[in-house]
């Protein structure tokens, strides 16, 4: 599978209106498309300056986001909790909100200084093709250290931890243990996450030695002269991956417990994980 290189940040963008001289911010849906579900869903979304492109989220600015139908009745308000996606530089909001059935729905975010912002449009579908929580975690076969010592081959994080690398996923997944699958591409990462959750991700692997942690590597043939010649490895189809990064966390029993886009708290991680561990 043929990919050009994916982007969170998606669907559709509305402007929202306010006074003469004041920021005019527009919301942005910023889970990607195919990956809404119905029920519990971790949702992202982002809040843009239009005239400067500035990312407007950030830990000082409270935001709730607004879910309504697809007529713009609203159905719940729910509170969004900050993100930085790139440290001290960008972040985004994220919330737990409810989805009833597969339908088309609007987002409108309300920010703390700021008006309203959206509509935002966004889809749900009764079975998405990216695997869920409570769905089995493929036993895709990735490569691993053992076939290719020199990790520069299988990973393009400068600084990989090697512990990622020795087993597949189909190993992981099947071992008995909990497991922790990252789905990366620091070098080729549209949203530029990719990078800073990976590091997150490994700061976090010491304190659990008995969870298997793995990185993959969005693409293969790393050392292309161009991004429009990289393949996407065979797992980003299995796992149903329509952007990068993401987080699985999967239990002993080889079923997803846990699955988050882009970014996420170390609170978010460690909760899901130490929920699996041991």
């Amino acid at each position: 599978m043929r990919r050009s290189t994916p982007a969170i940040l998606a669907l559709l963008v509305a402007l929202g209106a306010c006074g003469p001289g004041e920021v005019e911010p527009f919301a942005q849906v910023a889970s990607s498309n195919g990956s809404i579900g119905l029920g519990e869903q971790r949702m992202l979304f982002a809040l843009i300056d239009p005239d400067t492109s500035e990312f407007l989220a950030s830990p000082d600015r409270p935001a709730t986001v607004t879910i309504r139908d697809e007529n713009g009745s609203p159905l719940e308000t729910y509170p969004m909790e900050f993100l930085w996606t790139i440290p001290d530089v960008r972040g985004l909001y994220v919330a737990h909100v409810d989805i009833p059935e597969a339908a088309t729905y609007q987002a409108t975010i309300d920010a703390e200084g700021l008006p309203t912002a959206g509509p935002a449009g966004f889809a749900a579908f009764d079975d998405p093709p990216l695997i869920e929580a409570g769905e089995e975690a493929p036993a895709s076969e990735t490569r691993t250290s053992a076939d290719f010592p020199d990790l520069s081959v299988i990973t393009s994080d400068p600084e990989p931890d090697p512990a990622m690398y020795e087993s597949s996923i189909g190993d992981a997944v099947t071992s008995g243990s909990a497991s922790v699958i990252v789905f990366a591409t620091p070098a080729f990462c549209a949203s530029r996450a990719c990078g800073p959750l990976l590091d997150q991700v490994k700061a976090l692997r010491p304190q659990y030695q008995d969870v298997e942690f793995v990185h993959v590597e969005i693409y293969e043939d790393l050392q292309v002269e161009s991004v429009e010649e990289l393949t996407a490895v065979p797992a980003t189809e299995e796992w149903g991956l329509p952007s990068e990064p993401w987080v699985f966390v999967v239990d002993s029993a080889g079923v997803v417990s846990a699955a988050f886009e882009g970014a996420a708290s170390d609170e978010e991680l460690t909760t899901a994980i130490d929920a699996v561990a041991g």
